[in-house]
């Protein structure tokens, strides 16, 4: 016998409700650690300290993050959904030639990680370890950058389609992916005031970038 309608939403209700519940403690976990990160640094914070500044057991801690790595690949997790619901309401933006798109996008991501300069310091030398979950070899990693790779080769195709740059294919991604590592690491070493020299090396590397993939690309 069928049930009714009512009766199947009834059931999908709690579910729904429970995996709010837990999105919330992990959001709650890492505000924490992230309080506690700006404090005593990556190294220097205990599961222990996270637990009792996030106002639950240490047990219900490792349930959602077993490791201080899990809690990082879940801040980037973060960051890159945001920044891609974030650019899906910039409708301006989308309308914006590709050097103004690449640049709003990694100054997003620079903003979003500038609070915690310490701890994206710890957190990239971690990920020169090969057994780091951190690690861009880790498949804890790849799947957290193929979200991010798929969404910067959206915005590639559509530049070819505008015949802003010729035909890059996948390895444009890839080399975006790239030049923002490169921009953070610059990032984690400007003492300028309001890391100004990085968003001056940003915005050439971009318009110089583009202007070479264009044909005639060395009148610029």
């Amino acid at each position: 016998m069928k049930q009714p309608a009512e009766a199947k939403k009834g059931k999908a209700a709690p579910k729904g409700k429970r995996n709010l519940n837990k999105e919330r403690t992990k959001e709650k976990i890492l505000a924490a650690a992230l309080e506690l990160f700006r404090e005593n640094g990556l190294e220097g914070t205990t599961t222990k300290q996270i637990s009792r500044k996030a106002g639950i057991a240490e047990g219900t801690l490792f349930n959602y993050f077993k490791t201080k790595e899990d809690l990082a690949l879940f801040f980037f997790q973060k960051e890159t959904n945001d920044l891609i619901r974030w650019y899906g309401q910039a409708a301006r933006l989308q309308d914006a030639p590709l050097p103004e798109k690449l640049f709003a996008i990694i100054h997003r991501q620079l903003e979003y990680i500038a609070p915690y300069e310490e701890f994206i310091g710890a957190v990239f030398f971690r990920s020169l370890q090969p057994r780091s979950k951190l690690s861009p070899l880790s498949l804890e990693s790849q799947e957290l950058r193929l979200k991010y790779l798929r969404f910067v080769s959206d915005i590639l195709a559509q530049a070819e389609e505008k015949k802003e740059i010729p035909p890059i294919g996948e390895l444009g991604a890839y080399a975006v992916g790239l030049f923002y590592m490169g921009i953070v690491t610059h990032w984690l070493h400007d003492p300028s005031e309001g890391k100004q020299k990085t968003l001056a090396l940003l915005d050439r590397s971009l318009r110089l970038g583009t202007t070479l993939l264009k044909k005639g690309g060395w009148d610029w």
